[in-house]
């Protein structure tokens, strides 16, 4: 492929994008994303190009935590506008962008996916087919390309988003893991929307509006829909990262202190374990908080990695305002927690609940805050001038505390689901918490996360309640009454066109009139698809 330019792909950019599209293998579920950073540099050690973008690191992670071992090296990985490098104009498409996108459908085609998750998009752009945006679309869809193949379509968004545009929010990180996990799951047509799914899409869209305005009114701009990003080629940005990190650990510490205000209030005495969800979730918003709090927890870790002698001037900052906050927090703001000679305090929080007969929720979050407020002081120690605090052992009370949280969440969560069940009750209100633990994959040691993330996917059908009719026992997918509501093309072929003849009710494979020749995307003529064409 030649680019505007009169240049071409080097040997070591063709081989990376080669290794990117394994395995050699047709079927199977390929991401799309839209394009090679500018800066990004490429060397025959293909791990080390992966490694030094963020991009695809955060991929490679998210893909290890839904789907195991094996990460990239067992996903394929398409560019929709492949060897590009210059910014895809939303007026209209260069001849290179158009040959590269052609070049992009080909690869489809030869290999045949299942799934594909469009983790990109181009506004104004009449295309083929490109992703929706981030949040924009529940269902699947499906898409038939030119050979006659049909492949589902998941909406995703582009993980450049969370790993350099909003590493600080946790929300992005579980719609993009949700989304995913969506992506794997088509591929045994085994995913079940839920409500509380849409709640989460709704509130990442108005997150974005949010930034947008905070942005704009700071001089800045937010990428929505970016390429990749080569690390390093950020370092200007650092100084608004961790200042957003710093601003996102204030929120979850915020949070914590609203926690245990309550539960020394006469409210919480009173509030069943599903009213106590209800305040956590839908009220105060404390799963969020405490993880945007650990997610900034981890990035000061950076600072004390083997082999850092100069960190960053703003990652020192972050780790040492953590510090403050975290003493500050436990000198001012925790109940009944006293102060005895030579500087040792004393964790008086557990007499709260000496004598509690709580059960469920409330029992599951007494023990969670009397182990975090044990495993908090314990991470600090007063020397001749100041406390000081050991980062390991902050780290694991805040990530603790989340993974333990969200665990007691999810449970009563199932919990509350199944009694509606038993009820035979309408639909699901609520919003999971039990995924809230997908965003601790950032921290890179997800591991003791997956059984809680994993308790809501694999549910039992016998305590579903179907989205299509309301009824328990089984998902909708499996229902035999008409679809309500929906807006995506059923996968019945009597609700689809077909691409030879345009007639209704068949797929083109199954057309019995002769064959259409083939129209190029390429040069625009007809009788050979754009894999074939002479044009260049």
């Amino acid at each position: 492929m030649v680019r505007d330019d009169q240049t071409y792909p080097s040997e070591n950019e063709a081989g990376f994008a080669a290794w990117l599209a394994k395995p050699d293998m047709q079927g199977g579920l390929v991401i799309a994303l839209l394009q090679p950073a500018k800066t990004q540099v490429y060397t025959l050690d293909f791990q080390w190009v992966k490694d030094e973008c963020p991009t695809l690191a955060y991929l490679e992670e998210s893909l290890a935590f839904v789907n195991g071992p094996g990460g990239l090296a067992t996903t394929s990985v398409f560019d929709a506008f492949p060897f590009i490098t210059e910014p895809i104009s939303s007026e209209r498409l260069s001849k290179e962008a158009t040959d590269a996108y052609n070049t992009f459908l080909a690869m489809l085609e030869a290999k045949k996916p299942e799934v594909v998750f469009a983790c990109w998009r181009v506004k104004g752009q009449d295309l083929f087919f490109s992703g929706k945006g981030l949040g924009r679309a529940t269902q699947a869809e499906s898409l038939e390309l030119s050979n006659g193949h049909v492949v589902r379509v998941v909406n995703g968004f582009h993980p450049s988003y969370t790993a350099n545009f909003c590493v600080n929010e946790s929300c992005f990180r579980r719609l993009f893991t949700m989304e995913l996990c969506k992506a794997f799951c088509e591929l045994n047509t085994a995913w079940q929307e839920d409500k509380w799914m849409d709640i989460l899409r709704r509130k990442c869209q108005e997150r974005t509006r949010q930034l947008m305005e905070e942005r704009g009114r700071d001089g800045e701009q937010l990428n929505r829909e970016g390429g990749r990003v080569l690390r390093g080629s950020r370092e200007d940005d650092s100084a608004r990262k961790h200042k957003a990190y710093t601003k996102s650990f204030d929120n979850g510490l915020q949070r914590l202190k609203q926690t245990f205000d309550h539960m020394i209030s006469p409210a919480y005495k009173s509030q069943s374990s599903w009213d106590l969800y209800a305040f956590f979730v839908f009220s105060q918003n404390t799963s969020e908080g405490i993880c945007d709090a650990l997610l900034a927890v981890s990035e000061a870790m950076k600072r004390f990695k083997p082999g850092t002698s100069m960190p960053d001037s703003s990652l020192v900052e972050l780790s040492n305002h953590i510090g403050r906050q975290t003493l500050k927090f436990l000198k001012d703001d925790i109940p009944d927690l006293l102060q005895y000679p030579k500087g040792l305090y004393k964790n008086l929080w557990s007499s709260q609940f000496t004598t509690s007969t709580s059960q469920g929720l409330k029992w599951s979050m007494e023990k969670t805050t009397i182990r975090f407020i044990e495993n908090l002081t314990n991470s600090f120690s007063e020397s001749s001038k100041s406390w000081t605090y050991t980062p390991d052992l902050l780290h694991d009370a805040f990530k603790e505390i989340a993974i333990s949280f969200e665990e007691s969440l999810g449970k009563e969560y199932d919990n509350h689901r199944q009694t509606r069940a038993a009820s035979v009750l309408n639909s699901v209100d609520t919003l999971s918490a039990s995924l809230y633990t997908l965003s601790l994959s950032s921290s890179r040691d997800a591991g003791s996360a997956r059984l809680a993330g994993n308790t809501t996917l694999a549910r039992s059908s016998s305590s579903a309640i179907c989205y299509n009719c309301d009824q328990p026992g089984h998902y909708s997918r499996n229902c035999t009454r008409p679809k309500k509501g929906s807006i995506t093309p059923s996968r019945s072929s009597s609700n689809t066109t077909c691409y030879n003849c345009n007639e209704h009710g068949h797929y083109s494979r199954d057309c019995t009139s002769p064959k259409k020749r083939g129209e190029c995307f390429r040069c625009g003529g007809v009788g050979h698809y754009a894999n074939a064409c002479s044009v260049r």
